[in-house]
């Protein structure tokens, strides 16, 4: 059989493998910089393009081991990687696609070879499982995102269905299907009766867009006023909290709708902030937080000069990771505004998202824009 031509990141590898998830030592801090070190002498002699952004950003590679030294690293705009793929591995070695929209439009794509795949999932579990995301007791599934036996290579779906490594499953159903038309379509009812007709057997376990929840709340308090839902249910949302009208909400605004309508205790309402572009999960805590993990990094730069920011200042959203040995996605500028902080009252150390929104003229079409032109086609507002 033909060799494999998979890179080789041991220095990533024991990122990955690090047992602390949100260490922010100055050993968890070397391991980092050794491993964006290793990723990026893989991936620049394979990429003309990341030179050019060297010598556009006066970047004089190669990046060094040094903790810090990864800020100088030249950032690849998000919305590039929706016009390539960036390969730096043989097509054959790919060993999944994702992508970013649900209903077309140019895509990005997250290519992942295998042992970038297990990385990514691996990462998942541990996040989730140190922000208290994971129970025991089986649960009934209720996941308000694309069906992946009909949407395989949407993001989201995909990482909807990593979040159900949280909990065992007793049932599962996905509520974004494809109509006879072939178009996704959702059903309000049909979500609010499936909650309801579960709601004492089990706890529930709801994934997946806000604004699907929103309106899949509403439609229940409506056919079952007063309802409440099993005390150990748990919320874990992705694609920014919205009412089914697509309004922003706060998530503590949220949380106390949530718990209004079907009785869902308001503590258990977190979410998850993450880019196709980028594939690291980034929880809440109890305070609404999304934290940095030891395998992740954020930076803001200003929109004008792309200068570094410091905390509590807002400008354009950089993400940094080195592990995928699939694509250069090692520091991929956003288009979203963010401010970060430090030193959360949660009690975890380091840095987190303290907010974050849509900047641009145009809206980019991602999966939850995407998702909330399906409820709009519903006409958005409960009977």
């Amino acid at each position: 059989m033909p060799q494999s031509q998979l890179p080789y990141l041991p220095r990533v590898d024991a990122l990955v493998a690090h047992p602390a998830v949100f260490d922010d030592s100055p050993e968890a801090e070397r391991l980092f910089a050794e491993a964006m070190a290793e990723c990026d002498a893989f991936h620049r002699p394979r990429q003309l393009y990341l030179d050019h952004l060297a010598q556009r950003f006066r970047f004089h590679p190669p990046l060094s081991p040094e903790p810090g030294d990864w800020r100088r690293l030249p950032p690849l705009f998000a919305g590039v990687m929706k016009l390539h793929r960036f390969l730096s591995i043989p097509e054959e070695e790919v060993a999944l696609t994702l992508t970013s929209s649900g209903t077309g439009g140019q895509k990005t794509q997250l290519c992942l070879d295998r042992d970038s795949l297990a990385r990514v999932e691996g990462m998942g579990r541990v996040v989730f499982r140190a922000l208290g995301f994971c129970d025991p007791e089986p649960a009934h599934y209720l996941m308000f995102g694309y069906d992946p036996s009909e949407a395989s290579d949407v993001g989201t779906s995909w990482s909807a269905a990593q979040k159900m490594a949280c909990a065992p499953a007793k049932s599962v159903r996905w509520l974004i299907r494809r109509d006879p038309s072939g178009a996704f379509d959702f059903d309000p009812e049909e979500a609010a009766r499936y909650l309801l007709e579960r709601k004492d057997d089990a706890p529930l376990r709801l994934v997946g867009f806000p604004a699907f929840m929103h309106r899949a709340f509403l439609e229940a308090a409506r056919l079952s006023p007063g309802v409440k839902v099993h005390p150990r249910s748990f919320l874990l949302a992705g694609g920014g909290w919205k009412s089914h009208g697509g309004t922003p909400m706060t998530a503590a605004a949220f949380a106390a709708f949530a718990e209004e309508t079907v009785g869902l205790p308001a503590e258990r309402v977190r979410d998850t902030f993450g880019m196709a572009e980028h594939g690291v999960p980034y929880g809440a805590c109890r305070f609404g937080h999304h934290h940095v993990p030891v395998f992740g990094r954020m930076l803001v730069r200003d929109p004008l000069t792309l200068e570094i920011l410091p905390h509590g200042q807002e400008g354009l959203l950089e993400l940094l990771t080195p592990y995928n040995g699939a694509q250069p996605n090692q520091a991929v500028l956003s288009s979203d505004l963010a401010v970060l902080g430090r030193d959360c009252p949660c009690g975890l150390p380091g840095d987190y998202l303290a907010s974050v929104r849509r900047g641009g003229v145009h809206q980019h079409k991602g999966c939850a824009v995407a998702a909330q032109e399906i409820l709009n086609r519903r006409g958005g507002t409960a009977r």
